[in-house]
């Protein structure tokens, strides 16, 4: 039998309860302490989850030899710092999204991760759902999956309170990247495995609105890969919620279909999800296009919950499944290297540019 991997919370912000219920639905891992600026915060914090964990400070978290590896849901702008300290202490990490406020900050990371001998790994957590698993099947089917456009939008209206910094997702000084890498992040994934996570040549980005210290709190991205093909995706704290993809094909015979998706982040329910596949044939319309010829499908998943085994899935890269960590190394890479470009179309006025 493996040996589970016990792992620590570095921070009780609030995505970390979902971890933490996730983690003791877990078979391959166990939460065993939680690390906190505040140890009255941090008992309470495990009062409310019914845990009884270790609580120590940031440092003893990273020195704790009782700990294989830690989730770091802290503000983007400690990711750096902390997992660089991970890392040296051999603690694998799987790391809140977005991963670092830049590239450069990513491939720090990943390379201190690569020379401890430690994974990282990012807390996308829909590419572990089964319909993922599903829908990737479809996309890396290169002899009938041509991809040759993904459109998506991820959004939710914070309100006033929430935009007025009241949340750290929109404060310059703790989230920088704003809704783009808190929401555009899962645009940006999406269309990357849709082109089987293919580099794309270059990215355009208009903001909507910001903060006054340049948080983008909406906008919307175009990604341009090579032979005209291209992603839109919109990202926003004022629209009202939807997360919804379509990738389009289109093969070297001729074939046209489009993958559907209107819920890809968080799924409706744990017990049955869906997507749908549509057949484009051409033309697609008879009888002077009064009657449409397209075909659909929707795809039943059974159960799955995809935050636990996101968790299954880090494990596998704890105990050294080279191959994956690799995989995921490069995904972490490429949407941040998305996001980065975007950063700078926006600060030279929605400029094109490379995506490096």
């Amino acid at each position: 039998m493996e040996e589970v991997v016990r792992v620590g919370i570095m921070g009780s912000a609030a995505i970390a309860k979902k971890n933490a219920v996730a983690l003791q639905r877990s078979s391959s891992c166990r939460l065993v302490a939680i690390a906190s600026r505040n140890e009255s915060k941090a008992k309470a914090w495990c009062e409310e989850l019914g845990v009884t964990l270790r609580v120590v400070d940031y440092e003893g978290m990273v020195a704790d030899p009782e700990v294989d590896a830690v989730y770091v849901p802290l503000p983007t702008m400690l990711h750096l710092e902390w997992v660089l300290k991970l890392a040296a202490a051999k603690k694998h990490v799987l790391v809140e999204k977005p991963v670092g406020v830049t590239t450069a900050d990513v491939e720090k990371m990943i390379a201190a991760c690569r020379e401890h001998g430690v994974a990282i790994m990012d807390g996308t957590m829909f590419m572990h759902h089964a319909r993922f698993a599903l829908m990737s099947r479809l996309f890396d089917d290169v002899l009938h999956w041509k991809c040759t456009r993904v459109t998506s939008a991820f959004s939710f209206y914070g309100g006033d309170d929430f935009l007025a910094k009241g949340n750290v997702r929109t404060r310059a000084d703790a989230d920088p990247l704003g809704a783009l890498g808190d929401l555009g992040w899962y645009c940006a994934r999406i269309t990357l495995a849709a082109f089987r996570y293919e580099a794309p040549v270059s990215v355009v980005a208009r903001l909507r609105d910001e903060s006054d210290d340049g948080v983008p709190f909406e906008l919307d991205v175009d990604v341009e890969f090579s032979g005209d093909r291209r992603a839109t995706f919109h990202a926003s704290f004022k629209h009202d919620f939807r997360q919804w993809f379509e990738a389009f094909s289109r093969n070297d015979y001729g074939a046209a279909r489009v993958v559907r998706c209107s819920d890809f982040v968080i799924p409706r329910r744990e017990e049955t999800t869906e997507f749908e596949i549509e057949e484009l044939p051409s033309p697609p319309t008879v009888q002077h296009d009064t009657i449409l010829l397209t075909s659909k499908t929707v795809v039943p998943v059974g159960p799955c919950s995809q935050e636990r085994d996101m968790w299954d899935a880090f494990a596998s890269l704890c105990r050294g499944d080279l191959e994956r960590r690799a995989f995921f190394e490069k995904a972490t890479l490429l949407t941040t290297q998305i996001l980065s470009a975007a950063i700078t179309s926006i600060q030279n006025g929605g400029a094109s540019t490379p995506v490096v």
